[in-house]
């Protein structure tokens, strides 16, 4: 993609979200929160390695990622995410819909 110009030099990937799941029992609900983002045309990546936190944010930030989503089981009894934007680092939970809204 970057010899095709697909992706400008700043970009590493054309994902503007990553979502993230503390654990394997949130994997469904993170599933769901990707598609729900891809069906808004919201390019989306979903982490599945299962690796702790702080290597996921390095993930995106290595690739210029603006935005993750985190699931946790508070997210999941809630029925919402915490958006992280890479680019602040402000950190909110709020419904998926508002999330959807704030990435724009």
């Amino acid at each position: 993609m970057n010899k095709e110009n697909i992706l400008d030099k700043e970009n590493k990937s054309i994902s503007k979200v990553l979502v993230v799941t503390m654990d394997e029992e949130g994997m469904q609900y993170g599933v769901d929160v990707a598609n729900t983002l891809r069906d808004n045309n919201i390019n989306t990546e979903m982490f599945l390695e299962d690796k702790k936190l702080k290597a996921k944010f390095k993930y995106a930030d290595k690739l210029n990622i603006p935005y993750i989503i985190v699931i946790g089981e508070e997210e999941i009894q809630n029925k919402k995410v915490t958006l992280k934007s890479m680019i602040t680092g402000e950190q909110k939970m709020l419904s998926l819909e508002e999330a959807i809204k704030e990435i724009g």
